[in-house]
């Protein structure tokens, strides 16, 4: 499941100061990837040899090897909500609902070692997968909304370089905005797509549907810009 988490694809858009710190969520993110990887592979490992000999030393093992990667995928999905909300500086409302989820994992890994039997890893397993699908919703909400704000910002840069260049804010201009702030109205709207109880929609390749048609329109809009620009200098 963890293929699903692809923060890093999109540059950021920072408040001050906030490089260094997404820098240092990320650097423990992907640290924190590589150790979950190590304990998931030990646990099959452990798995393997109590499918074999089903001793309740192997069984003990299994429990603990289990345990283990509980505790270590709470502790990098929580490095990864942190980075993800270091980047949505201007969506508190994001914000909140991240934390919301980084404190329950935080309380969950309080309680993982008290999980000493094969049926309480079980119980513990089933509440994560029913949580987890929540936790995603907010994941990918957030990435779709961190990358609206990206192209916000893009937006505005386009605004003020027509206004250095003396260029009017034209009716064209203001249709294809709205045309764009429309997309990223539809992107959020494929956001709030009901969830199953039992399995995730994953509704980001549909927002990220409406991103591309904004790119498209921005791009459009800024070679109507440069070709007005040139125009007024020839």
């Amino acid at each position: 499941m963890w293929l699903l988490l692809f923060l890093f694809f999109a540059k950021p858009v920072f408040a001050q100061g906030s490089p260094d710190l997404y820098t240092q969520y990320r650097n423990d993110y992907l640290y924190q990837r590589d150790q979950y990887q190590q304990f998931y592979d030990d646990y099959l490992n452990k798995k393997d040899i109590y499918t074999k000999y089903a001793s309740v030393t192997a069984e003990k093992d299994k429990i603990l090897a289990a345990k283990n990667v509980f505790l270590s995928q709470n502790i990098m999905l929580k490095s990864y909500l942190m980075t993800l909300r270091t980047i949505l500086q201007e969506s508190p409302d994001n914000q909140a609902e991240i934390q919301k989820y980084e404190n329950w994992l935080s309380t969950q890994n309080q309680l993982i070692p008290s999980l000493n039997t094969t049926a309480s890893v079980k119980v513990w397993s089933t509440t994560f997968e029913k949580q987890y699908i929540a936790i995603q919703t907010t994941l990918y909400t957030g990435l779709v909304q961190s990358q609206i704000n990206r192209r916000l910002k893009t937006l505005d840069e386009i605004k003020k370089l027509a206004d250095q260049a003396g260029v009017e804010w034209s009716s064209s201009f203001s249709l294809k905005q709205g045309e764009i702030n429309k997309y990223f109205e539809l992107a959020i709207d494929a956001c709030h797509q009901n969830q199953r109880r039992d399995q995730f929609s994953n509704f980001y390749p549909e927002a990220k549907k409406y991103l591309d048609s904004a790119d498209t329109n921005m791009k459009s809009l800024i070679a109507d810009l440069k070709s007005i620009i040139i125009k007024n200098n020839n």
